[in-house]
């Protein structure tokens, strides 16, 4: 714990420090679980939420879970006898922070704000937090806040807390580091080595509260003696936790006068995507296409409950996506039509990909498989059918670079043939209703457009 103290009068042996072990044997490693661990760097403030390191303050993390392509919102919600405003080289994150060895950046990947007491400490009793939310949401450009609901829940989330140490103050008092973590945030359970020495706090109020040692470490400590492991056993979109200190006034205190900066740290590791749970949806005909660079996603989805959101997804090369959009659930049990447009202006890769993240409100997910949406503008092989689902008729529209006849064959899921018909096609622009579709029974159907030698297919989904 690095700290700046401002002294009016310090007596020599008003503050000391007790003499300190360093244990590393791997608690600060994954017990079960994944392996991975998060990556807070380079925090930027979310547009339009007040002033820097302030209440209602939030800060984007990319990639902060770097293996499940995350980002990470943190959130001030609390201030109490603190300040990170007036702290020593106030920033909301430092990447400069060192470990033992002194060495700046080499905890750079941990969330490492600083935290300063509001006022001079010296002979009154003094408590203080800030206290913070985290949420999780697929990789998103630009610094705008996401929709709510689109919180993406992560499961075996190991939370840990480093360097939560402190000192004697005078004879009889000290200053500590405190911990907390949130009850309500899925029954956490609280671990600490066995060379520990902190001190369990109780609940107080709903939050976990953890004491630090007396016994301070150099810089933002890795040294298991120290740091507290938090595991959350059910999937978490968000957890919310307090880091402060605790003052307790020595009765010699008249030499002392202190307002020490706080250097804190943590980490998440273990995490995993929970499994995939069963949503009252059926998402079916993902499509895409390019017109004079937009791209345009259309899907259908049948049987909606409890549904919050869609959240388009894009990617340039199939393998990292980011979030292109979210559109909000109807939560109807008719069949709905969705449309996302995407700005392809300034797409510079041939193939561009789209996947569909749908979400809960429980934020339980599943992912679509993606398609590709080629730069090209639409050729004259490619056909639709409007309106899609149809109840009662239905147009196919189609391009075809001569006149010619078009046979075109109706096929149901099984792959039978139910309905044939033959068209007179133009150079150009061509329209062809569907006959016979009120005969069709509600169900997925191919159609096939043969014309100049060339196949043409689409889906129509029949629902009355």
């Amino acid at each position: 714990m690095k700290k700046v103290f401002t002294l009016l009068l310090i007596l020599c042996t008003a503050i000391f420090l007790h003499a300190q072990t360093c244990t590393t044997t791997g608690f600060d490693k994954c017990t079960a679980g994944s392996g991975l661990t998060s990556n807070f760097r380079n925090a930027v403030q979310i547009n339009n939420t007040g002033n820097p390191l302030t209440i209602g303050a939030k800060y984007k993390f990319s990639n902060a879970l770097p293996n499940l392509n995350l980002d990470a919102i943190i959130s001030i919600d609390t201030i109490v006898n603190a300040t990170m405003a007036d702290a020593d080289g106030a920033s909301f994150d430092n990447d400069n922070a060192a470990d033992e060895s002194g060495t700046a950046g080499t905890q750079a990947a941990l969330f490492a704000p600083r935290i300063a007491p509001d006022q001079i400490l010296s002979c009154t009793d003094r408590t203080g937090y800030v206290e913070f939310t985290i949420k999780f949401y697929t990789h998103f450009t630009g610094n705008n806040m996401p929709v709510s609901g689109s919180e993406i829940a992560i499961s075996n989330l190991n939370f840990l807390t480093f360097d939560i140490d402190g000192m004697i103050a005078g004879n009889d008092g000290w200053l500590k580091k405190t911990s907390y973590v949130r009850t309500n945030d899925g029954n956490p359970l609280n671990f600490s080595s066995p060379s520990s020495e902190l001190t369990a706090g109780g609940v107080k109020d709903g939050w976990i509260l953890t004491y630090g040692s007396t016994a301070q470490r150099s810089n933002l400590s890795s040294c298991e003696n120290v740091i507290e492991k938090t595991m959350y056993p059910d999937p978490r979109a968000s957890i919310s936790f307090r880091m402060g200190y605790d003052y307790k006034a020595p009765s010699n205190c008249s030499g002392i006068s202190m307002k020490p900066t706080m250097q804190n740290g943590s980490k998440f590791s273990c995490y995993t995507l929970p499994a995939a749970a069963p949503l009252q949806v059926s998402l079916i005909d993902l499509a895409g296409y390019n017109n004079n660079n937009k791209i345009t996603i259309t899907w259908t989805c049948l049987q909606e409950q409890n549904l919050n959101s869609y959240e388009i997804q894009r990617s340039y090369d199939g393998t990292v996506f980011e979030v292109a959009g979210n559109i909000k659930a109807n939560n109807l049990t008719a069949v709905q039509q969705y449309k996302f447009i995407d700005n392809a202006l300034t797409f510079t890769v041939k193939n561009i990909y789209y996947r569909v993240r749908i979400i809960d409100n429980g934020h339980s997910q599943k992912l679509t498989n993606a398609i590709v949406v080629k730069m090209e503008s639409p050729k004259s092989n490619e056909m639709s059918i409007s309106p899609n689902p149809s109840s009662s008729a239905a147009n196919i529209k189609v391009i075809v670079t001569k006149a010619t006849k078009g046979d075109i064959t109706v096929f149901d899921a099984s792959g039978k043939v139910i309905l044939k018909q033959q068209a007179s096609l133009v150079s150009g622009n061509n329209t062809i209703t569907l006959k016979d579709v009120t005969a069709l029974s509600e169900g997925y159907y191919t159609v096939r457009l043969v014309a100049n030698d060339e196949i043409f297919t689409s889906k129509l989904l029949v629902w009355k």
